[in-house]
């Protein structure tokens, strides 16, 4: 039997009103601001295109701490305009979106025989509520941390009651509230079953499958040295990456995902004969072997990162191939007819000197 829902998500999030609230991850999950105590939110008017219509369930998954109270106001009308006192025709959206409308005002929507009120429940049956939009206010008050995640209306509340004789499916009733308690296991499963295309999609998937979706691609990216952008990159683009192994096209691609900046990468024995013709030395460039690859790069690592990182590169490398990460320092060049001015500095080596009596400890490194 089909089950008409509405899932909130992002788009619906954005245009709804929001205070004391995060919304800042883009499946729809809802942080508590910690700086406060008061939460709410007003859900954007969910239309259902048809008069009086029957509303079934409003579910949702919440963490919340134990000072926190949780409220969930619900009310169905056939229309979406309110009179207000003067007797203008106001759209009630734009009255739950107003910041400087009372809150106490806002309730008023929430009021009457259609209404519905419910305290720290987050599967709730809205058996009894008719009208063709459906509004829904959450209040959560007391500071902590906490969120909301995964919020659904279904507008049938039960998936079996119409296999039975029509004596039994009177709406509301005993019966058909004990119905809806195995629907909504069913439901739930089905929802499960819905989102394991996501959670095999490496662009939606949660970030805690990533690490296993690389290890299929036999790519290990452990260590937490990866944001979540750029392992999320490394395993879409994966296959790919694998492909063009052990070229330079592959390396490039690697530190650009990674620093999101372009890398220079010298190899060895590019460099050897030019070196020998104009009898010049680059210090640390091309004092290596020929099959030795110096990469450039102008961020500053720390020493656990730069060993991450050449561990990533290691997986890509060819295989007689050796790294040589070089770490740019910013300098300072003069054009031709330009002097320095008051404000002008021109930088000089840094040079790091140990006090006499001093001895290197475990966290200590020297630099090349």
């Amino acid at each position: 039997m089909a089950q008409i829902n509405y899932t909130i998500r992002k788009n619906r999030i954005e245009r709804s009103f929001l205070t004391g609230f995060d919304s800042s991850d883009d499946s729809g999950c809802l942080f508590f601001d910690e700086n406060t105590g008061i939460h709410r939110l007003y859900l954007d008017v969910i239309d259902s295109a048809t008069e009086d219509a029957n509303w079934g369930r409003f579910s949702f998954i919440s963490s919340l701490q134990e000072n926190m109270v949780l409220y969930v106001y619900a009310v169905a009308y056939n229309y979406d305009t309110w009179y207000d006192d003067d007797g203008n025709d106001i759209e009630l959206m734009s009255i739950l979106r107003n910041e400087d409308f009372p809150d106490e005002e806002k309730k008023r929507i929430f009021s009457g025989e259609n209404a519905r009120r419910f305290v720290g429940k987050n599967d709730i049956l809205l058996y009894g509520l008719q009208g063709r939009y459906l509004y829904i206010a959450i209040e959560v008050l007391g500071a902590g941390e906490g969120y909301i995640d995964r919020l659904r209306v279904d507008m049938k509340g039960d998936n079996f009651i119409d296999a039975f004789p029509s004596i039994y499916r009177e709406n509301d009733s005993f019966f058909h509230r004990y119905l809806s308690v195995f629907s909504s296991i069913y439901n739930d499963l089905s929802y499960e079953i819905e989102k394991l295309p996501e959670l095999l999609d490496p662009k939606t998937c949660p970030v805690e499958c990533l690490p296993i979706y690389a290890m299929w691609l036999g790519i290990d990216v452990s260590g937490d040295y990866l944001t979540e952008r750029a392992m999320r990159q490394i395993v879409i683009e994966g296959y790919e990456l694998n492909r063009i192994k052990g070229t330079k096209a592959c390396l490039m691609r690697i530190l650009e995902i990674v620093l999101q900046e372009k890398a220079i990468i010298i190899e060895s024995n590019t460099i050897k004969s030019y070196m020998e013709k104009e009898d010049m030395q680059f210090l640390e460039i091309g004092t290596g072997g020929i099959y030795d690859v110096n990469i450039l790069i102008r961020q500053h690592l720390s020493e656990t990162d730069r060993h991450q990182l050449l561990y990533l590169l290691n997986q890509f490398k060819p295989l007689r191939c050796k790294i040589h990460l070089i770490q740019l320092k910013d300098a300072s060049i003069l054009d031709d007819e330009v002097y320095l001015d008051m404000n002008a500095i021109i930088s000089g080596e840094s040079v790091g000197e140990l006090d006499s009596g001093m001895m290197l400890a475990d966290d200590v490194v020297l630099d090349e």
